[in-house]
């Protein structure tokens, strides 16, 4: 499976991702603040982001993806979510979308092995920016 198939599978079940995000959410520890959210705003927040993943693969510098992850963090700051658990759920959004990549059990020859591992180096990066877009978002007055 080359990367773009992948991609367009991330993408068609962002649905099921946000699904299985939201109930590692609810088995977390210590994310009080943020679970008193309304789960259908969380669950289409994150859905938004993983279908959005191929545009940031594409264009790793695509505003879109800074603002909105920019504004997760400016919409949890003024419900007072405290930041570790605002960057612990984009922690968990990567988890949630990883794990479901290797479930999909494509990485069985070694040309699929090194398909798996730019995807990885890809989607760390991807996450690793939207925790910064994240804290940015949460730092800034309104």
């Amino acid at each position: 499976m080359d990367m773009n198939s992948l991609i367009r599978v991330v993408e068609t079940h962002a649905d099921g991702l946000a699904e299985r995000w939201v109930q590692r959410l609810r088995k977390e520890p210590d994310l009080d603040h943020y679970l008193r959210e309304p789960e259908g705003e969380l669950r289409e927040h994150v859905r938004a982001a993983y279908e959005e993943i191929g545009v940031y693969l594409d264009q790793p510098d695509h505003e879109v993806i800074a603002e909105h992850f920019r504004d997760t963090g400016r919409r949890r700051c003024r419900q007072g979510v405290p930041l570790r658990e605002a960057v612990r759920a984009v922690q968990l959004a990567r988890s949630v979308l990883w794990q479901y990549v290797l479930e999909q059990g494509i990485f069985d020859s070694t040309s699929n092995l090194y398909q798996a591992l730019n995807l990885f180096r890809q989607v760390v990066a991807f996450f690793d920016r939207a925790v910064l877009y994240t804290v940015d978002g949460y730092g800034e007055k309104d």
